[in-house]
């Protein structure tokens, strides 16, 4: 049976309604409920796989499933709408504990956040290692672009901008994917591990909507700047025309609903199948459920 994933959050740090902004499309979102309220961004794929696990956990779990039975968790970067560690906690009070850990993923970056909570009398009272020890959850550090084996997908993290792991995750069926937040633009040493993947699913950041982002934001992706990355990708054979598109982490400043952006995205390319994803939009992981 192939896998789904589901978008349990679509948002960037603010989420949207962003809680102490008064602007236009917090406003908007406040007015209009549905598609243009996020969550801080967050994926399930399948049954026991997470990518990133932010502050909304809570509400994420009781409107579209329980996490009892995650596994694994890949961490993009340590930002907390993408790594919230009180969700540690969280895991640590469970009444009915698991016989194996929650397995977290990291950057080398990443990493190193891990070690210095380890001993933080910030976190927990200092007894991090002591949960750890417990077998309530294990981190592991990888190295961008070598290749692991994780739950039923062998994963690979590439490098991209605000030091953050994307993930190119390979199903058994062949089907392969992207995971990309906090993406910006690039650099070559990634590009060029990209070329000719041949990916059938693309999830990428599109942070700004369709503001005109000056160059300090180049950590992050507006409209346009993906529409340029789509053309990269698309001329080192990353992606094909029937790859399946989708854009998560958006915040509220821009001047772009959901539809509206959905509208950008269908006439800037009409030959590709671009999909601005919702909280709660579920998706088939595989070639044969195009």
């Amino acid at each position: 049976m192939a896998d789904t994933g589901i978008f349990y959050g679509t948002g960037a740090s603010e989420g949207v309604p962003s809680p102490f902004c008064d602007c236009p499309m917090c406003n908007y979102a406040r007015e209009h409920g549905g598609k243009d309220v996020r969550k801080r961004s967050c994926f399930r794929l399948g049954r026991n796989i997470m990518i990133d696990m932010g502050p909304d956990i809570f509400t994420q779990a009781l409107q579209y499933g329980s996490m009892c039975d995650i596994e694994h968790v890949l961490i993009t970067h340590t930002h907390d709408d993408h790594f919230d560690f009180t969700a540690l906690g969280l895991m640590s009070m469970a009444t009915h504990l698991r016989t194996t850990p929650v397995h977290f993923y990291f950057s080398e970056e990443g990493y190193r956040f891990i070690e210095l909570l380890r001993d933080s009398e910030i976190a927990f009272g200092g007894s991090l290692r002591g949960m750890e020890e417990k077998g309530i959850y294990a981190f592991h550090k990888l190295k961008y672009f070598e290749t692991y084996s994780i739950g039923e997908y062998e994963v690979t993290p590439i490098r991209a901008k605000e030091r953050s792991a994307n993930y190119v995750l390979k199903a058994k069926d062949g089907t392969k994917m992207l995971y990309g937040m906090d993406t910006g633009l690039y650099e070559e040493e990634t590009l060029d591990f990209m070329k000719n993947q041949n990916l059938d699913l693309w999830i990428s950041e599109c942070t700004f909507g369709n503001l005109k982002l000056q160059e300090e934001w180049n950590t992050h992706l507006c409209a346009d700047t993906f529409l340029e990355l789509l053309d990269t990708f698309e001329k080192n054979n990353t992606i094909r025309q029937d790859t399946k598109i989708y854009l998560s982490h958006i915040n509220q400043c821009h001047t772009a609903p959901h539809e509206k952006l959905q509208g950008i995205m269908t006439d800037a390319k009409p030959e590709y199948q671009i999909v601005v994803a919702y909280d709660g939009l579920e998706i088939p992981i595989s070639r044969d459920e195009k």
